[in-house]
């Protein structure tokens, strides 16, 4: 009977997640995972990603750690894969918002090492992300929002989008929570000061999700910003925003989410002077969440409630509210203080990891560039030319500018090689290529594309200017006191021109190649235009 119903259920969280539907996919997750044969692998990783996906996201964030942890082994074993990269850092979120800080931080650095291993900068930029997430659980927004930072920089600079969404997103979260911290021990004006940097990067990824049309995103980013603009004054905006993110979030059952809207929202009813209806709103949101609430969350609320009862008059319920409120900071303080302790954590550590993710990218850059370069020359080779040429074409295209396109060769470079030696011939090389520099703008492509052969692409030059060019470059190579490299050489030039339209990078080589055959055809040390 488990054979038949297994198949099904993990098909039904399969499109469940695939439809954004939390509550059908919690269900069938849960039920297949009861299923499970203790030495079934192979479904334990499958069914067990879906339960951690959708515990995380329905705000069961102790359970989803748990789930991770059974099955990070099995994902180990395959290897450094992004989906092993991804659950170790959901694991690290989850672990840092439930105080399960060892755990947080080993998968948090776990997964930021094989992100740097498989060189994914997308990934990198993730896990340093999860970093900052958990040093601001652990007490330091400050660290968090300097690792967020970095995270934010590199995330721009990659075209997959989510990593730089989630770097926003969360950067609002840490600026958010720093308010929270600051709020009672500072001036107003010095509290609100994070929610002002929060604003734009709340708005931006909200801009983003709104884009991307999923839910989960949706209620998260509307939320956050809804948060900031509460705090910041701006009551009108923020309640449109959290009422839309409300009844988003009610709708596929992410509770964790329902219950801070609700929590938000009680505290824009404050900033209204509307205490009662402040009160109602935050001790339903206290009743109906239970154990179930997050620390962060329970906090909020107790702080709220204690600042309603006070303009209630309700001095009982307000001594309640903020002697819970007080333990609540207290045990959080002493949990974050601990974990500082027993894990060592310092400012060191985390700029060494930034150390090193910024030289893992430089070397990915160099190594990148290598790969273009013409190893004897210096000058780019065919990867190059087929990376920019492509680029050079569509710029000019758009605007039907003028575009050369010139097929230089040396003269009977094979006879050089021949009688004076490859040395001479590298020699030889290696001066053209700083002959091509020195008559080139740095905007024109130059590669070298045969033993002897260079292309250059002019853009912007029409054929009288591009003429020119080739034409000095050209009487230069042939007055050149080669003598120098050894006695008795001599080495001229000989090119092939053409000319856009036709804006077309085969035409072009055809072209300008037939006329630099005419060239040679024609004696040498001379240009043709095609």
């Amino acid at each position: 009977m488990t054979e038949e119903l297994l198949p099904d259920l993990v098909t039904r969280a399969e499109q469940a997640r695939a439809d954004g539907d939390v509550l059908a996919g919690l269900t069938a997750a849960e039920d297949a995972w009861a299923l499970l044969a203790p030495d079934d692998a192979s479904r334990r990783r499958q069914v067990g990603l879906l339960l951690a996906h959708f515990r995380y996201r329905s705000g069961a964030l102790a359970p989803a750690v748990d789930v991770a942890l059974a099955i990070l082994p099995l994902l180990r074993a395959s290897g450094p894969t992004s989906e092993l990269i991804d659950l170790l850092r959901l694991t690290a979120l989850g672990a840092s918002d439930t105080h399960r800080f060892e755990v947080a931080l080993a998968c948090a650095q776990e997964a930021h090492r094989l992100a740097v291993e498989l060189g994914d900068a997308a990934r990198i930029s993730l896990a340093t992300n999860a970093l900052g997430c958990f040093f601001e659980r652990s007490g330091d927004p400050w660290q968090a929002e300097r690792l967020m930072l970095e995270a934010m920089t590199l995330a721009r600079s990659q075209p997959e989008r989510h990593p730089l969404f989630t770097a926003l997103n969360n950067l609002g979260a840490i600026l958010i929570g720093k308010f929270y911290l600051l709020r009672d021990a500072t001036a107003q004006e010095e509290a609100r000061a994070p929610l002002r940097v929060a604003l734009p990067h709340a708005r931006e990824a909200a801009a983003m999700a709104a884009a991307g049309g999923e839910a989960f995103f949706t209620v998260f980013t509307q939320g956050n910003l809804g948060e900031v603009l509460v705090h910041l004054g701006e009551g009108d905006e923020a309640g449109a925003l959290l009422h839309g993110a409300l009844g988003l979030a009610r709708r596929h059952g992410f509770e964790a989410q329902v219950w801070r809207i609700g929590c938000t929202l009680g505290e824009l009813k404050l900033q209204q002077g509307r205490p009662q209806a402040a009160w109602d709103a935050l001790t339903g949101v206290l009743e109906a969440a239970g154990a179930a609430l997050q620390h962060t969350t329970r906090m909020r609320l107790h702080h709220a409630l204690w600042r309603a009862a006070r303009e209630l008059g309700r001095d009982a319920g307000a001594l309640v509210h903020l002697e819970a409120y007080l333990r609540l900071e207290r045990e959080r303080a002493v949990t974050q203080l601990r974990a500082q302790s027993d894990l060592f954590v310092t400012r060191m550590e985390a700029e060494q990891m930034r150390q090193e993710a910024r030289r893992q990218h430089a070397r990915a850059s160099q190594l990148e560039a290598d790969v273009r370069r013409d190893q004897l020359t210096g000058l780019g080779n065919r990867r190059e030319m087929e990376r920019r040429w492509p680029e050079l074409l569509a710029q000019v295209s758009a605007s039907q500018a003028p575009l050369a396109v010139a097929m230089l060769d040396l003269d009977h470079f094979k006879q050089v090689n021949d009688h004076f030696g490859h040395a001479v011939g590298d020699r030889v090389l290696m001066t053209m290529a700083q002959l091509l520099r020195a008559h080139t703008r740095a905007g024109d492509l130059v590669a070298r594309i045969g033993g002897e052969e260079f292309l250059l692409v002019l853009p912007e030059a029409g054929a009288a200017r591009a003429l020119e060019v080739c034409e000095r470059l050209r009487q230069r190579v042939a007055a050149h006191d080669w003598g120098q490299i050894a006695t008795g050489l001599r080495v001229t030039l000989s090119g092939g021109l053409a000319h856009a339209p036709p804006y077309d990078a085969d035409a072009l080589s055809l072209r300008a190649d037939a006329a630099l055959y005419r060239a040679k055809a024609a004696g040498r040390n001379r240009l043709v235009q095609a």
